[in-house]
């Protein structure tokens, strides 16, 4: 069952409750880096998707999450987040997105879910559900470019939508994601599953193993057996050929190394 004490103490984190940027950028990084992103464990035992992806049992999903140590996906972690800043006073809204995908396109609008938090005259984008790389610390929603932990964040108006770009230290302006800051309700995933299991088929993606996690100043994802590894800025790839080196980067994504 959802505890909001259990939570914190989960995140290590012992700071101001209230509902301001800097709460949300402590709980926000603390997040990241300490429950990874881990996308073999949402589906049931049959693989399949529920009927409505978002609508998840958050008292479930908490014990799973939180009380038992697992990683998650979008779906559940964004939720889960989301709980939690509104039980701490944060006006919180659910936002859905398409994402970039390797040719330049994007995946359908719904495909992922994260929040965007409203704080005096602010909204920020808060997203601890997402494998990355993406933000440590959330971003305020305007055109300015932002920095942190040696990459750039920008959010540029293209086509009707507003399209987050990413730069780090080692590449080129890159969009990561394609959204709407207007508020979704649950009820609008009714019947994306279908839709979102037809597209992942024909992706170089589908089946794919992903897991992730932040830390102090970057990012790892582990894509089957492929490591991308940011930090302070500087991105690099590796194909992990070897099991000990495959098992150790499990393990710190996973569990922290420990």
């Amino acid at each position: 069952m959802f505890d909001t004490e259990v939570y914190l103490d989960r995140l290590g984190y012992t700071g101001p409750r209230t509902a301001t940027p800097e709460t949300l950028r402590q709980l926000h990084h603390r997040h990241l880096t300490t429950i990874p992103y881990d996308n073999t464990k949402f589906a049931p035992a049959g693989g399949e998707l529920p009927a409505n992806i978002a609508e998840v049992d958050l008292d479930a999903t908490f014990d799973k999450i939180v009380r038992d140590g697992h990683g998650g996906i979008c779906f559940e972690l964004n939720p889960l987040f989301r709980r939690l800043l509104g039980e701490l006073g944060f006006e919180t809204r659910i936002i859905s997105a398409g994402v970039r995908q390797e040719d330049g396109t994007f995946s359908p609008d719904l495909s992922h879910l994260f929040t965007g938090v409203v704080v005096g005259d602010d909204v920020w984008l808060a997203d601890v559900g997402f494998s990355g790389p993406s933000y440590l610390d959330p971003l305020r929603l305007d055109a300015q470019v932002q920095h942190q932990y040696g990459c750039r964040y920008k959010v540029v108006e293209q086509q009707g939508w507003q399209t987050l770009h990413r730069r780090s230290r080692t590449g080129p302006w890159r969009a990561v994601y394609r959204f709407s800051p207007e508020g979704r309700s649950v009820g609008d995933w009714h019947g994306f599953a279908e839709r979102m299991r037809e597209y992942t088929d024909g992706t170089v993606l589908a089946n794919a193993v992903i897991r992730a996690r932040s830390s102090a100043d970057g990012h790892l994802l582990l894509v089957g057996k492929r490591l991308l590894s940011v930090a302070d800025g500087h991105e690099k790839v590796t194909a992990l050929v070897e099991p000990a080196d495959f098992d150790r980067a499990l393990a710190t994504i996973l569990d922290g190394g420990r």
